[in-house]
């Protein structure tokens, strides 16, 4: 059965998908796995469609919720870092 294609799309690789909405890889791959982001797997690469990729990180994306996760990182880091240098002194 050939492939049909009713109107031209435009397919980005995860790695260009990346650079064109600001995401990290991770995010990507993990919206991928779970099914929230359709793509098109063909050989070892998987495209997504630029539709799909606008629809996704409309709909899903949270950018505050991302920076807010690394930095309550960093506050653990400090804490972390705290403890090591109270357990040096004494």
């Amino acid at each position: 059965m050939p492939l049909r294609i009713e109107k031209p799309v435009t397919l980005y690789t995860i790695e260009e998908a990346r650079k064109v909405i600001g995401v990290s890889q991770p995010t990507l791959w993990k919206a991928v796995r779970d099914g929230k982001l359709p793509a098109i797997k063909y050989g070892h690469y998987f495209f997504i469609a630029e539709e799909d990729l606008l629809r996704w990180k409309a709909e899903h994306y949270r950018a505050d919720l991302a920076r807010r996760k690394g930095s309550s990182n960093q506050k653990r880091k400090k804490v972390k870092r705290r403890r090591e240098s109270l357990r040096c002194k004494e």
